[in-house]
């Protein structure tokens, strides 16, 4: 375990008692709630000093949605575990210039809102969404608000995101879960290209986190070495930041486990106690501005 507090980017806490999110429905790992008190339990013997909450996909629809009432409760959970320091909501960025209304309601009355997630994965038309013009003015007007933007394609996702990050400007953006790249279907060659290829975007980080379930059930290390070296081998240890995903990481493996096996890579790539603080933590407070 690190010999010091870590900061983990990506945390979901949820309460189906709260919000709908019909994404998790019928699911025995995902459908009830997630605390604080859970994630503080299940991190085990690792030390966490600060989080950054995740929006976590609830119910959205045609002009409208949960996006207010999830941050809401997420300042609920943040009183009582004030270690989360930032919180990223969904918005609908499709609407243009449209959701400044919104934005600024964040802004004004949550402070602690420091970015934008709005995932084009799972949606009916992915490439028609993120390539929109609704979509690309609504990303851009971060800049305005001196936002991040938080990417989540999967894999085969990754042609058209490369062609839309050159669409953005002056927007901080990091891909989740380093793009879900498809470990399982030994993809190796496509995630070397696609890591060097948004690389060179200045404003491109990294999220190194919650690889096993891209590996499938019987994942292991030696599975998932390749896509560690890859990602640190594209963006360095300055632009590369630990995130755990719970309670996403769950159905794979555990927080130790996954904090165990980047130490392993970290130790074996030959690491500087300063480039592994930078990617557990001073990279956090750098991307997200945390007030630490």
């Amino acid at each position: 375990m690190p010999a010091f507090p870590i900061i983990d980017t990506h945390l979901h806490v949820w309460d189906q008692t709260r919000l709908k999110y019909s994404a998790f429905e019928g699911s025995p790992l995902f459908g009830h709630p997630y605390h604080v008190e859970d994630y503080r339990r299940d991190c085990g013997a690792v030390e966490v000093e600060a989080m950054v909450f995740l929006e976590c996909y609830a119910d959205f629809w045609e002009g409208g949605g949960q996006y207010i009432e999830e941050i809401e409760f997420v300042e609920d959970e943040q009183r009582r575990d004030p270690r989360i320091k930032a919180i990223i909501p969904m918005a609908p960025l499709e609407w243009g210039a449209k959701v400044r209304p919104m934005l600024e309601k964040m802004r004004d009355e949550h402070p602690d809102v420091r970015g934008i997630r709005r995932i084009m994965e799972f949606d009916e038309d992915p490439r028609g969404l993120t390539m929109s013009e609704g979509f690309i003015e609504g990303t851009n007007l971060l800049a305005e608000f001196g936002w991040t933007f938080d990417i989540n394609p999967n894999y085969t996702q990754m042609d058209f995101i490369r062609e839309w990050v050159k669409l953005i400007h002056g927007v901080p953006m990091i891909l989740d879960h380093c793009g879900k790249p498809g470990i399982k279907q030994g993809r190796i060659e496509q995630f070397r290209e696609d890591m060097n290829d948004l690389a060179r975007h200045p404003d491109m980080w990294v999220k190194l986190s919650d690889l096993p379930p891209y590996a499938g059930e019987n994942w292991s290390e030696k599975q998932l070495r390749p896509y560690i070296e890859a990602t640190l081998d594209a963006f360095g240890p300055d632009r590369t930041i630990y995130a755990g995903d719970y309670p996403i990481l769950l159905q794979s493996t555990s927080i130790p486990e996954w904090v165990q096996v980047l130490d392993n890579a970290f130790a074996d790539l030959g690491l500087s106690e300063a480039e592994t603080r930078k990617i557990y933590r001073d990279n956090a407070i750098k991307f997200y501005r945390l007030d630490l």
